[in-house]
């Protein structure tokens, strides 16, 4: 393959990057094929888990299942521009939520991320939140928005967390529970925001169960800071087991 055909197939893909179909005639323009676009829904759901509001850019399906690890293990751009696309519905939708209930147009806006382990991180080589929320900035630039952001990694986990994918629901809030913390560096800056009263935002590529962002909002309001909500580029519609 050629330099030129190389770039070529990373901008124009011939296959569709949920099942690698190559029906080229099927293929949409953000690299997903026509028959994996029926499961996907691009509206924001809103829903619950305890006391946070979520704000989620698609519902789970088998198919957004294979784009965030597309995104999230293999580093693939097009799934993360997808996610991006979903989170930033889920802004938009949360934005209008909170100037319609404090009757403001626009404040400032602090989005917090939901940090990866580091093992996890160095294995992958790459810290796929960081990079999703990027890329968010790049998508709310290409719509024209005049929405910005600013990103506080004040998280930091202080205990070793088990994979969570065989857990129930019980387990995964025990397993998650007392889970983060707040950075020393960032203790000044996290009390500092209540004097401005930001719009405060959590963000997740994926909510199931809630254990994680639950534990991530303990641990800002156990220093006086109300999270307004969450975001996430895709949420489960309920965690039974």
């Amino acid at each position: 393959m050629t330099f030129l055909s190389a770039i070529s197939s990373l901008i124009y893909p011939d296959n569709c990057f949920v099942c690698y179909s190559r029906d080229l005639g099927g293929l949409q323009i953000n690299g997903i094929c026509r028959n994996c676009a029926k499961g996907l829904e691009a509206q924001v759901f809103e829903s619950h888990r305890g006391s946070l509001k979520i704000y989620s850019g698609s519902k789970y399906s088998p198919t957004l299942s294979h784009i965030i690890l597309a995104a999230k293990e293999s580093n693939r751009l097009l799934p993360r521009k997808f996610l991006a696309k979903s989170l930033a519905r889920s802004l938009i939708v949360a934005l209008a939520d909170i100037s319609i209930e404090n009757n403001l147009r626009q404040k400032r806006i602090v989005i917090i991320p939901i940090p990866s382990r580091k093992a996890a991180d160095r294995a992958r080589g790459f810290a796929h939140i960081e990079l999703l929320l990027r890329e968010l900035k790049l998508e709310l630039q290409r719509e024209s928005s005049n929405i910005s952001f600013e990103i506080l990694n004040c998280l930091l986990h202080q205990k070793t967390i088990t994979d969570q994918s065989s857990l129930n629901f019980h387990e995964r809030e025990m397993n998650m529970r007392g889970a983060f913390k707040i950075k020393n560096s960032d203790t000044h800056r996290i009390r500092a925001l209540s004097n401005t009263n930001p719009a405060i935002f959590l963000v997740d590529d994926l909510v199931t169960s809630g254990s994680t962002v639950q534990a991530a909002n303990r641990a800002l309001n156990h220093l006086g800071i109300r999270v307004d909500g969450v975001l996430t580029s895709c949420v489960t519609t309920g965690f039974t087991h």
